[in-house]
């Protein structure tokens, strides 16, 4: 066998050596790239704008990710109760859940300062403060170390105390057992109305409402329209001293395993969930009064000056318990930093 011809028959080996490893690296990644994952997102909720934020959600994580992640959404507690989808976040069992930041207070107390009355004057305000670049990134990743990263914070709406007993004034309110989370500060906000809160999971408040365990429920009219309270509590009481707000909190161990383009596309999806879920709650909030008047209830709201002196009266408990508590005094002191640069 001649020398060129060994030449030719090496080389022609060595290309299809090459051409082998090219196309097995070349399966591997392609199967890499096409691999899928499933994205279960809960919620305690049903029929509201965190319902519809975590529907919009899926969608657009899916469809950014080009199919690659599929978006199945739990509403009404589904996947278990708060506590329980919080614990699934943590563990990895759980991909998404969509809660107001106060859900994760037992595990993050600095979560709280949302929940400060007296604090915000509208949604709008509300917002403008929340979404602060510095705050918002504080807010949504004060959660890492247990175990959860936030992708986005938008508001949910004013409170309002809806009860099976009649309530036309403040004073009124008084005496009540009102549904709250098992929280000092909304113990005490609700102290500073008159009435005497009762820790209890929101799936279990319908309930104790309709056998009298408790007399009211304070929360958001839009939440409480979703779930129909109104078939059970006639009578809505606007008192709008808290604002409601609600995350996308995303379990940090499965965001982890994820290709890093995938990464990507739930934080910049919950990015713009910000603005479309605060829009889709201000949309709802503005129909409650004709919601719960259609159903049969009556809905009383402040004139200013009663929303003034009733502001006042519960203002101070954000900075006796957020300021004076070294678990929460730095997410005050950045809560108030961020208004402090917000005008409207």
């Amino acid at each position: 066998m001649s020398k060129s011809t060994v030449n030719r028959r090496q080389g022609v080996a060595k290309i299809v050596t090459i051409a082998l490893i090219a196309a097995a690296s070349l399966c591997g990644w392609t199967s890499s790239f096409a691999q899928s994952y499933t994205m279960k997102i809960g919620m305690v909720t049903i029929n509201d704008p965190i319902h519809a934020v975590a529907v919009q959600y899926g969608k657009e994580v899916e469809r950014r990710s080009g199919g690659r992640i599929k978006a199945e959404v739990y509403p009404a507690g589904q996947l278990g109760k708060a506590s329980r989808q919080i614990e699934g976040l943590q563990a990895g069992t759980q991909e998404v859940l969509v809660s107001p930041p106060a859900f994760l207070a037992g595990i993050t107390p600095g979560v709280q300062v949302l929940d400060a009355p007296g604090f915000f004057r509208s949604m709008d305000h509300a917002y403008n403060v929340v979404t602060r670049p510095a705050f918002r990134n504080h807010l949504l990743n004060m959660p890492q170390s247990k175990g959860i990263v936030g992708t986005s914070i938008w508001v949910y709406g004013p409170s309002a105390v809806v009860s099976t007993k009649g309530a036309l004034t403040v004073d009124q309110l008084r005496g009540f057992k009102v549904r709250i989370l098992a929280t000092d500060l909304e113990r005490a906000a609700v102290d500073a109305m008159g009435m005497k809160g009762v820790p209890m999971d929101f799936t279990e408040t319908l309930p104790a409402l309709q056998n009298g365990t408790i007399d009211a429920c304070r929360s958001s009219l839009v939440v409480m329209g979703g779930m129909k309270f109104y078939n059970t509590a006639k009578n809505a009481f606007r008192d709008q001293t808290g604002m409601l707000f609600s995350a996308v909190w995303v379990s940090d161990v499965w965001l982890k395993s994820l290709p890093p383009d995938l990464q990507k596309v739930l934080v910049d999806v919950g990015k713009d969930m910000d603005a479309w879920g605060t829009n889709t709650a201000k949309e709802a909030e503005a129909l409650q009064e004709k919601v719960w008047s259609e159903a049969g209830a009556k809905v009383t709201s402040l004139n200013p000056e009663q929303r003034k002196q009733l502001f006042a009266a519960v203002a101070p408990v954000g900075e006796k318990l957020l300021g004076g508590n070294a678990r929460t005094a730095e997410s005050w002191k950045a809560l108030k930093a961020a208004a402090s640069e917000v005008t409207n």
